[in-house]
Order: structure tokens, then C-alpha cells, then sequence
């Protein structure tokens, strides 16, 4: 027979133990599952970014300049990235590069900065990956556009 004492001491150890399993939950250290390979796999291709899209190829682009100025500044570096990776994106296009000056000037003056233009963007385009044999540098008028080709004004503000 069990004494009043011995019940006392079970029942508390019971109600110990019950109160230990009631804040933990479970007695028994819960381990998480490995994933197998396809689910890691399918997990990652639904979290990935989507792969960005080509833009769309349009007939001109147009690169600006400083009044008088044959370098490239901050604000048409993201026209600059923008062909390069249009340029990128379409590798059967080539590109003409078209220098224009300000109309302010010699003829001589307004040639030497169309050229110098030009060449910047030329410059700046193969920086960027693009090859050198994709690109095409023409001074005045600009070439009408046609299949397989984009024409880059290189150009600066005209008063």
C-alpha cells in the first residue's frame, strides 16, 4: 500500500512533469527537416529575380553634352548605359554614332567637337562591353535608320 506521503510526492512529480511539458510543448527536441534537392531547388527558382528584360530597339538614341564640351557627364551616363545594353541585348544591331556640334563657331571648331563627341560615345559604348566593330563614328546629317541599325546622336545644347 502507498502512504499519503509517497502519493503526495508522485503527484507533485506528475504535476512537475505535466507543467514541464506544457511550456515546452513536447519533452522530445524537435528537429527540422532537411529539404531534399527539388524542393531546395524549387524554393530558389521561386524566390530568384526575374531576368531582366531586353528593352525594345528603337530607330535613334540620343546622348547629350555640355554646351561646347566633347566629355560625358553625369546626367548622360544613363542614356550611355542604356544603349550599351540595348546594344547588348540586340547583337545583330550595329550603331552609328553620330557627332553634331552646337552651331557655334568656325566650321573648322564645329567639325573638330562632332568628332571629339563621337568619339566619346564610341569610347564610352566600348567601356561598356560594346565592340568596336559595332560601331560606326559619321559626322553631320544622321544616316536614315535601317534594319540592324541604331543611330546614337552624340549631341549639345543648341541656342
Amino acid at each position: 500500500m502507498m502512504t499519503n506521503a509517497l502519493r503526495a510526492h508522485r503527484l507533485a512529480t506528475l504535476l512537475a512533469l505535466g507543467a514541464a511539458v506544457a511550456l515546452s510543448g513536447c519533452l522530445t527536441q524537435r528537429v527540422k527537416p532537411t529539404p531534399s534537392k527539388a524542393v531546395a531547388d524549387a524554393r530558389a527558382h521561386r524566390t530568384a529575380a526575374p531576368a531582366p528584360a531586353c528593352p525594345v530597339l528603337g530607330d535613334t538614341a540620343s546622348v547629350g553634352f555640355g554646351f561646347g564640351a566633347a566629355t560625358i557627364g553625369e546626367v548622360a551616363q544613363p542614356e550611355l548605359e542604356r544603349v550599351a545594353q540595348l546594344l547588348a541585348c540586340h547583337p545583330q544591331v550595329s550603331a552609328v554614332i553620330v557627332g553634331q556640334a552646337d552651331g557655334h563657331g568656325t566650321d573648322a571648331e564645329q567639325k573638330t567637337l562632332a568628332q571629339a563627341r563621337a568619339e566619346a560615345v564610341a569610347a564610352g559604348l566600348r567601356s561598356r562591353g560594346v565592340a568596336a566593330a559595332r560601331l560606326r563614328l559619321v559626322q553631320g546629317a544622321a544616316p536614315p535608320a535601317a534594319e540592324g541599325r541604331l543611330v546614337v546622336m552624340a549631341e549639345g545644347r543648341r541656342w
